[in-house]
């Protein structure tokens, strides 16, 4: 039974417009009873509450991101696999490398080709020969940080079958020097034909692993995620920790079969939604719909753009199909599969003519059978096109947006796309301005998952990087809602999720200093100093 929790003194950041900001707030059963000033919140709360003096301190609902792939962040640790994010020479790379956690084979993640010094300048490009000279016949991969490709040597090739004479897998490639002889870049689909032959730790050690990453996010304050890939065995991990009462965030799933491979057919995905109880689940583990793939990334130029790359193409949908005309019309197929069936569903989406294709077939689905509250939406929304914003809000589809991405994808983008196409990514003040409902996100492990740095980034804060800046900047309070209301609205739990009203569910974050008001150099410094799920204190 949780205890009655009063916490007074303080500057409560409700997020409830029919309430504003409070002093006091008081936490029983699991939800919020009351809510409002010292005198009148402490003359509710019963003798034996728990009483927290905030002394100034500043209390936000629950931070919620709206896309982190917390099973994969939590395989991302130094005990699995070897941190290349902060390698900046190929050096540096095989210094990392040779402190690989012992195993059969080297695993890394993370490394970019802008931040590789040699790869930066154009001096070297990855091969599996340089890889080769490092880590001799022990197979290694190495995961680039977009997660859309991977690096591999000969040992691994080798142990996959992959040969000059191996045809590219649906929705993949595997990436050629000038004799046709594989370089050891697996890209999208083609990544599987390695990784799926890594020894994955036991079922325990990936649990705790679990564990330990919901940890680390409630130190920053959070107490809710949406894992946008969750395949049948990792529902099962998730049902089990949350049977064991291991669960220490409220999780929303996004159920997923074909990953790594973003392409699946609309035949396959009707089958296994009608193999599926969606309404299995509660308010800490639910599943909150399904994700497609529609296209690729940006940096891959396998995002499907309106204008060319540099090279004079234009990416394409990854969905089944000989050609634009027929994967269009299978990714029509796939949504109105979902949509029939009354399955949410959120879509990989970075071009902007593949926006515009999803937008185009969300409508036709709600055409054909209207359901006026589906609140399906766009992942990521990395370029849009100024005609569809008003149309994303007509129709209800909600954005999650990828701030994080400006910081860590920035030198990446501009390399391939030029400084002026990547100042219009992510145009989350444009998308509220056009009434659309948009959600932040750290996409972790493609970023580290912050939600402090998000909201620096989208009100203007300098980042790291010239590329990070944003041309049209967000107030604290807005940035801060797309890591609370906006995630609550989209797993349509607004009701009691998102607020701290009266009712809500008692999910809470206190700070000493106030996110909205804080510095720059607090906010990105700023950790909880007490984090509450349901009533219960998951960090203090």
């Amino acid at each position: 039974m949780t205890e009655e929790l009063l916490l007074r003194g303080g500057v409560v950041r409700t997020f409830d417009p029919a309430v504003g900001t409070a002093s006091a707030v008081l936490v029983s059963g699991g939800r919020i009873a009351a809510v409002g000033d010292d005198k009148t919140v402490s003359a509710a709360a019963s003798p034996e509450a728990r009483v927290v003096e905030l002394a100034g301190r500043t209390v936000l609902p629950g931070l919620n991101d709206a896309h982190l792939h917390l099973a994969f962040h939590a395989a991302a640790g130094p005990e699995f696999c070897v941190d290349l994010s902060a390698a900046s020479t190929l050096d540096l790379v095989a210094s990392a490398l040779a402190s690989a956690p012992p195993g059969e084979w080297i695993v890394g993640r993370g490394w970019r080709e802008t931040t590789i010094a040699e790869f930066a300048d154009g001096r070297a490009v990855p091969t599996r020969s340089w890889l080769d000279a490092v880590t001799g016949a022990q197979p290694t991969v190495l995961h680039h940080a977009s997660s859309h490709e991977v690096w591999a040597n000969s040992a691994a090739l080798q142990r996959a079958g992959i040969t000059a004479s191996t045809p590219d897998p649906e929705a993949g490639e595997i990436v050629r020097d000038s004799s046709g002889e594989p370089t050891g870049v697996l890209v999208e689909s083609a990544q599987e034909l390695v990784a799926s032959l890594v020894p994955q730790p036991s079922r325990s050690v990936r649990l705790d692993a679990i564990v330990r990453g919901m940890e680390r996010l409630n130190a920053l304050g959070m107490t809710s995620v949406t894992d946008p890939i969750v395949p049948p065995d990792l529902w099962r991990d998730y049902r089990d920790l949350h049977a064991a009462g291991r669960l220490r965030m409220r999780i929303t799933a996004l159920l997923h079969w074909n990953w790594p491979s973003p392409t699946t057919s609309a035949a396959s995905l009707a089958q296994l939604l009608d193999e599926t109880d969606f309404a299995e689940g509660d308010d800490l583990l639910r599943i909150g719909g399904i994700k497609l793939f529609a296209d690729g990334v940006p940096t891959h130029c396998t995002a499907w753009m309106h204008s060319p790359y540099p090279s004079g193409e234009h990416g394409s949908l990854v969905t089944f199909g000989p050609d634009d005309d027929a994967r269009v019309r299978e990714l029509h197929e796939l949504i109105l599969v979902a949509h029939v069936r009354r399955v949410r569903v959120q879509v990989h989406v970075t071009g902007d003519r593949a926006a515009d294709a999803v937008v185009d077939a969300i409508e036709a689905a709600q055409a054909a059978d209207p359901w006026p509250d589906a609140r399906h939406a766009l992942i990521h929304g990395t370029f849009l096109s100024s005609a569809v914003l008003s149309r994303l809000a007509r129709s209800g589809i909600g954005v999650i947006t990828s701030s994080l991405m400006r910081t860590y994808s920035g030198p990446s983008m501009v390399r391939v796309l030029g400084e002026s196409r990547w100042a219009d990514a992510f145009p989350a003040r444009a998308l509220l301005d056009h009434g659309v409902m948009v959600a932040d996100s750290s996409d972790a492990p493609v970023t580290v998952p912050d939600w402090r740095r998000g909201v620096a980034t989208f009100t203007g804060s300098p980042g790291p990087n010239a590329y990070s800046l944003v041309a049209s900047p967000l107030t604290r309070e807005e940035a801060l809602r797309l890591w609370t209301t906006g995630p609550a609205w989209l797993e349509h739990a607004e009701a009691f999720k998102g607020t701290l009203s009266v009712g809500s569910l008692a999910d809470l974050a206190v700070f000493a200093h106030d996110p909205v008001t804080a510095a720059d150099e607090e906010l990105l410094s700023v950790r909880s100093e007490l984090t509450v799920l349901g009533g219960f204190a998951v960090a203090e």
